[in-house]
Formats: C-alpha cells, sequence, structure tokens
C-alpha cells in the first residue's frame, strides 16, 4: 500500500511537470528528493542514519532552485513527509505546519495569488500527510505482527507469578506441616510418633483433596479477558478527518475564486462540506454512509467542477464497505464519469486533466489503504488479545494437570506410605523409622515438584522414577521386579518415560488388585520400549468394544509422538507397552509450549 501511494504521487507530478511544461528537466530535478524518502519509508536502522536520511531529503528538495529557479514542481511534500517521519511529535508538526506556511508564502511572494497559494498550501499538507499516514501504519501493522505473542508471554509471566505466590500459600504450607510432623515423630517414641504420623498422614490426604479442587478450579476458572472491540489506531481517524477538511476547503476555495457562485450557494456549499466532515467523525454505520454519500454525490450535478474534490471518499469507502464485484462496478463507473468530467472541464487538456484524475484516485487510495490497515492492525490487536488470553488458559490448565497428576501422585504415595509406618510402629520399629526417613525425602521431593510445576515445567527422569515406583508398589505390599537394558537417554525420552511409568503406576494402585508387578525398558533400533505387567486385573465381563489406553496414557503418547498400547492379558493380567524414540528430534511438538516435551504433563487417567 505505501509503494502504491508513492507510485500515485509521482505518477501525479510527472502529469502535473508536463501540463506546466516542465518536462523532463523540471520534473527529474523535482524527484531527485524521492529515492532518500522512500529509502526512510523502509526499514532502517539507527536514528542517526534516518537524519541523515532527512538532511537528504531537504538538500536534494533545494537543489532544483538554483538550477532552474522557480521552474518546477516545487512543492514541499517530501520536505513535510520526511519531517514526520523522523522527528518526535513535539518537533515534527510545529515544523510540518512550518514548511506548509512556507510553500504557501512563497508562492504569495511570487505572485501566484491568492488561490495558489492555497493551493500550494494544500497539496504540501495533503501529500505529506498520505506518505505519513500510510507509512506510520504499515510501521503499526507490522510491529504488531511481530510482537504478536509479545502480549502472550508478558500475560504468561504474570500469570506464573500470581499462581506461584497462590499455590505457595494454598499448598506449600501444607506440605511444610506435613514434613514438620514426619521429622517431629522421626525424633518421639512409638506412642507419640504414632500421633504425629496419624495427623500428617491425615493432613496428606487434605491436602490431596485440595490439589484436585485446585486443578478443578484452574481447569474450569474464568480467564482474564480483555475488550472484544479493540479501538481503531487514532493516527488514521486523524489523519483522514485532516484529509478530508483540507479538500473541503479546497472545495469552498474553488466554488469562491473559480466558479465564482453567488452568497446563498457559496453557504449552502460550506453547509454540506461541513456535514461531510461531520459524518466522517460520527461512527461508520449504514445510515452514515448512505448520508454521506447522498451530500457527496448529489451537489455534483450543480457544482461538478468544485465538488469533485470529495468524491474519492465515496470511492474509498465503497471499496471498503462493499464486496467485490459490485464494489469495482461502482468505482469503475465513479471514476469513468469523473475522468469525463475533468476533460470537459480542462478543455481537452489530457494531461491537465490526468493530473488532476490522479489526485482523485490518490485520495480514494488513501481512504481504502487507511481503512484497510486500521482493520489490519485492529485484527492485529485482538489476535495479540486472544494469544495472551489462550496462553494462560494453556498455562492453566497445564498447572491443573500437574498439580493433579504429578503432585496428587505424589501425596498419594506419602498417605500410603504413612499408614504402613503406622502399622510397623509396633511389629517393626527399625523398618517404620526407615520408612520414615523416606517420607520425609519423599514430602521434601514433593515441595520440590510443587515449585517446578510453576516455575516451568516438572523435570522427571526415568532412574529416579523406577526407583520410587518399587518403593511405593512394595509399601503397597506390591513384588515388584525391574529389568533396566538402556544407555543414558536424552531429556526429553528420559522424562516421556519416566511420566508415562508414574501414571501407569498410579493407574495400578487405583485400578487393580495387584500382587506382583513387572517393570521392563529395553531399547532396539533407536526405539526406547517400556513394558509394565500387573496381575489382579480382572477384565470387563462383556466388553463393548475394543480396549484402548486411559485417557491420561492416550493424551500423553499423542503429546510426546510416542506410540502407547494397553489391555487386558491371560490370566488376569494387564499390560501397558510404550514406545518412544530415542531421537528427540523425532518427538512431536508440546502443544503447551514451543519444546518438545520437556515435562511431565499428564492428563485424568
Amino acid at each position: 500500500m505505501l509503494w502504491a501511494s508513492l507510485g500515485i504521487l509521482i505518477y501525479i507530478r510527472v502529469a502535473s511537470g508536463i501540463t506546466g511544461g516542465f518536462w523532463p528537466s523540471g520534473v527529474l530535478l523535482a524527484m531527485a528528493s524521492y529515492p532518500p524518502l522512500i529509502v526512510l519509508m523502509a526499514p532502517c536502522r539507527g536514528q542517526a542514519f534516518r537524519h541523515v536520511l532527512l538532511a537528504a531529503v531537504v538538500l536534494l528538495y533545494l537543489l532544483p532552485f538554483p538550477i532552474v529557479g522557480f521552474e518546477w514542481d516545487w512543492m514541499p511534500w517530501t520536505v513535510a513527509a520526511a519531517v514526520l517521519c523522523v522527528l518526535p511529535a513535539r518537533w515534527a508538526w510545529p515544523l510540518f505546519v512550518m514548511v506548509v506556511g512556507t510553500a504557501g508564502v512563497v508562492a504569495a511572494l511570487l505572485g501566484y495569488g491568492a488561490y495558489w497559494a492555497i493551493w500550494y498550501m494544500i497539496v504540501t499538507a495533503d501529500d505529506g500527510l498520505i506518505v505519513f499516514s500510510v507509512a506510520a501504519l504499515v510501521g503499526t501493522v507490522e510491529r504488531l505482527a511481530g510482537a504478536r505473542e509479545e502480549l502472550a508471554r508478558l500475560a504468561l509471566l504474570r500469570e506464573r507469578l500470581r499462581l506461584d505466590g497462590e499455590l505457595r500459600d494454598v499448598l506449600g504450607g501444607r506440605l511444610q506441616a506435613i514434613a514438620f510432623r514426619m521429622r517431629k515423630a522421626a525424633r518421639q517414641d512409638a506412642a507419640d510418633a504414632r500421633h504425629e504420623l496419624d495427623a500428617a498422614t491425615e493432613l496428606a490426604r487434605e491436602t490431596m483433596a485440595e490439589v484436585r479442587a485446585t486443578a478443578g478450579a484452574y481447569r474450569g476458572g474464568p480467564v482474564p479477558g480483555y475488550p472484544a472491540q479493540v479501538e481503531s489506531p487514532a493516527l488514521a481517524r486523524h489523519v483522514l478527518l485532516a484529509v478530508l477538511v483540507i479538500q473541503c476547503v479546497l472545495a469552498t476555495t474553488n466554488l469562491h475564486f473559480i466558479e465564482r457562485v453567488n452568497p446563498l450557494t457559496l453557504a449552502l456549499g460550506v453547509l454540506g462540506l461541513t456535514a461531510i466532515v461531520v459524518l466522517q467523525m460520527m461512527p461508520r454505520t449504514r445510515v452514515t454512509f448512505v448520508a454521506q454519500s447522498a451530500l457527496i454525490l448529489l451537489p455534483l450535478a450543480v457544482l461538478p467542477g468544485s465538488w469533485d474534490r470529495v468524491l474519492s471518499f465515496f470511492s474509498g469507502s465503497v471499496l471498503l464497505r462493499m464486496r467485490p464485484p459490485r464494489s469495482w462496478l461502482i468505482v469503475g463507473v465513479t471514476l469513468a464519469g469523473h475522468l469525463a468530467v475533468l476533460l470537459a472541464y480542462t478543455n481537452d487538456n489530457v494531461a491537465n486533466a490526468l493530473a488532476s484524475f490522479g489526485g482523485h484516485v490518490m485520495l480514494m487510495w488513501l481512504v481504502y489503504s487507511l481503512g484497510r490497515l486500521t482493520e489490519l492492525a485492529t485484527v492485529l490487536e485482538r489476535t495479540r488479545h486472544d494469544l495472551a488470553e489462550d496462553a494462560v488458559r494453556r498455562e492453566r490448565t497445564r498447572i491443573a494437570r500437574d498439580l493433579h497428576d504429578v503432585l496428587g501422585y505424589s501425596l498419594s504415595a506419602v498417605a500410603l506410605k504413612g499408614e504402613v509406618a503406622g502399622r510397623l510402629l509396633d511389629t517393626a520399629p527399625d523398618r517404620a523409622r526407615t520408612e520414615l526417613a523416606s517420607l520425609i525425602a519423599m514430602v521434601e521431593q514433593t515441595m520440590a515438584e510443587l515449585h517446578s510445576i510453576v516455575g516451568g515445567r516438572v523435570r522427571l527422569t526415568l532412574t529416579t522414577e523406577i526407583d520410587a515406583a518399587r518403593q511405593i508398589l512394595r509399601s503397597a505390599g506390591i513384588e515388584t521386579t525391574t529389568h533396566v537394558r538402556i544407555p543414558a537417554l536424552p531429556d526429553e525420552v528420559d522424562t516421556a518415560l519416566a511420566t508415562v511409568l508414574r501414571e501407569t503406576v498410579t493407574n495400578v494402585l487405583r485400578h487393580s488388585q495387584a500382587g506382583t508387578c513387572a517393570i521392563t525398558v529395553s531399547q532396539d533400533s533407536g526405539t526406547v520400549r517400556l513394558q509394565v505387567v500387573n496381575d489382579g486385573a480382572k477384565p470387563p465381563a462383556a466388553p463393548s468394544e475394543p480396549e484402548r489406553p486411559k485417557t491420561g496414557l492416550r493424551n500423553l503418547a499423542q503429546r510426546t509422538g510416542g506410540r502407547l498400547t494397553a489391555g487386558h492379558r491371560p490370566g488376569d493380567l494387564f499390560e501397558v507397552v510404550a514406545e518412544f524414540r530415542s531421537d528427540p528430534a523425532r518427538l512431536a511438538r508440546d502443544p503447551d509450549g514451543v519444546h518438545p516435551v520437556p515435562s511431565a504433563q499428564l492428563d485424568d487417567g
């Protein structure tokens, strides 16, 4: 859009220069300041370089004066546009007004007359505003597109900080209390130790219920919303209004100086132009569009030579508000009619008519470009807000999963081992003390997991999970055997396998009456295979469909790019087999982030 605008402006200047008899030297010299302005419009690094380009625009604009004097198309619109594009607003706008005013003063001193002095100021202001506004909006759109995920990152950071404080308050204190009671029980005699151990076990169960309630609240709770409507960039509205006012002033000037209409017609014209400006400032509805279109089109039958200054706003609005091909048909008829009127009023001076026609096309393109860029900026801003909201929602879902499956698993294990240790206090006190020591380590590990859940991703290792699974299963009275024959694994594969094992052990404890459990890990041809087989799992009496892994395991396999099968086997056995590529590059990308499965993220099993 920006380059099309510059192309139309160059066309207008060439046609105008030919009309004025300045071709070719005057026109080519007039374009000397265009190249640095075009470079200035493109993305460039460093404010110092932009100032150098601004100086080049000014110097090259002044270059033709000592060569051809004033015999060229010398409107300083390139200087006006460059000033707005480079300098801060507090300096740019006063200098812009000064450049526009200087164009009018010089025209008056040269004896061009009041009308042409006003015309020079209008053209300078119009062209400068057009280039600046389109360039600024293009830059805004590019920045929004480049930073569309920035708001999401900030929202994610704020949400993590908020949830970190919330979870520390809700769960951190409970875990510390459990650890305190466990340590206290380890130092006391059997009677007092049983009291502290029972209290710690009960607190672990209460905390587990609190974890599940918190996870449910995070899944179903409201996410901070953003406004449904994003207000359009103010620059587009202000520039469009300014250009419309300028065109209305030029139309009024034409009525007074060129057509010399009577005072009543002039007053009615000013009233109609004022109404057009007021309608432009109002919210864009079908009623305002129809009313403004009528005020633009109807007076053309009486004042075609002056009123055509605002016709371009109708053409641009049609392109914006109507769908092709109807919009193209209406605009095509409008442009053809306008060109015919221009040829009639310029006495068949084709070059002059084409120059004026180029001005209409430029203003129409401005209306369309600013409208489209505004819509695009609005869509991008909404997208940024949607991405931020989605990032917060996904982060809450992730934390809810980890709370439920990681922390819930650990607290279930604490409660189970606490009950076992309580029963052993009378029959095997030495073994009970050993269980208490492992309980304290388990609670401390649970507190570390709580911090990891909010701080990022829970980092699990297969070796640690196998040891933990062996202890948990044996504490539950399940005879456990392990066979592990693999080298060191990449972090992503290690975490994925550890997560599957943790979820599988949870299902063994929840859904079976197992007496034995075998865990086997092997590697073959670049594939790591985890197999967990337990007994005590009676199949359903009449299965209606083939067995599939439970939801948590199935979703985990989908997220990690692995393959997982599970089902009943003869002899009341249940088998879970998970296979993953040992090359982490083959893993699927995690939908909760941008890295391949860097954490444990489970669904309800």
